[in-house]
């Protein structure tokens, strides 16, 4: 039978699991809810806790608690984040300037320049790719349209570091329903990278969403003649035949 510090650090486990993998905050939150009133066992467990508490409050859009769960457990990165998105810029920036050199803080101190429109340091190929989609989401999630729009504006710095940042803008535009926004990077991708699998299967996604079905199998089967695996196009490919024969 399981003692009651492990079925703490249980729920706490599968409340990541929710909150990062399944991406259901609703469930993450009812599974944590669980814990109330219990004492967390052992320093690294409550550090957990509170990490994953503050993860489901930035989901749940509640910036400013999950800000000062973040700020309990010195995750600088992560407070600052939330204050940014409760569109407290200097609250952001203060966490970010005294906390010591780390790769996320670093980028969040680009990440201001970029929502100023300022000319400023310049982030690094690793924090573009593991950053800027993210950041995209988040801020029109967060209703801070502004943000998003100076940050995707500075698309010249980001490709002259990472040649896949207009596809990156352009595949968040699309998954967020800004489709001719969308095509306009994921063409400009394909000016610069004409055979990348990837982007020609979200251009194909993109004209498959306007119902352009015989233009999006043309830019499917491109796909996969530079990747002849790629199961998305594939399974996108039976989608665009399907409607081409009701058409038929």
């Amino acid at each position: 039978m399981l003692n009651d510090n492990q079925c703490a650090k249980n729920l706490i486990i599968q409340a990541r699991k929710e909150i990062l993998v399944n991406k259901d905050s609703k469930k993450a939150l009812a599974t944590i809810s669980g814990l109330h009133g219990a004492e967390i066992p052992g320093e690294d467990d409550l550090l957990l806790f509170k990490n994953t508490l503050g993860l489901i409050l930035l989901e749940n859009r509640e910036y400013l608690k999950a800000a000062q769960v973040f700020r309990e457990i010195d995750e600088k990165y992560h407070a600052g984040y939330c204050e940014l998105l409760a569109g407290n810029e200097e609250k952001a920036g203060e966490l970010w300037y005294s906390a010591s050199d780390s790769g996320p803080c670093e980028w969040g101190k680009c990440l201001l320049d970029f929502i100023k429109l300022k000319k400023g340091r310049t982030p690094t190929f690793l924090q573009i790719r593991n950053h800027l989609e993210t950041d995209i989401g988040y801020f029109i999630q967060a209703d801070r349209i502004k943000y998003a729009e100076n940050l995707v504006q500075n698309d010249d710095v980001f490709i002259s570091v990472n040649l896949e940042s207009y596809k990156l803008i352009g595949r968040t535009l699309l998954n967020l329903g800004f489709l001719n926004m969308a095509r306009k990077y994921l063409l400009k991708s394909l000016r610069l990278l004409p055979e990348e699998a990837e982007t020609l299967y979200f251009l194909g996604r993109y004209n498959y969403l306007i119902g352009a079905y015989s233009e999006s199998k043309k830019v499917i089967e491109r796909c996969l003649e530079s990747n002849r695996d790629y199961a998305p196009a594939k399974s996108l490919l039976n989608k665009i035949e399907l409607n081409l024969n009701k058409l038929w």
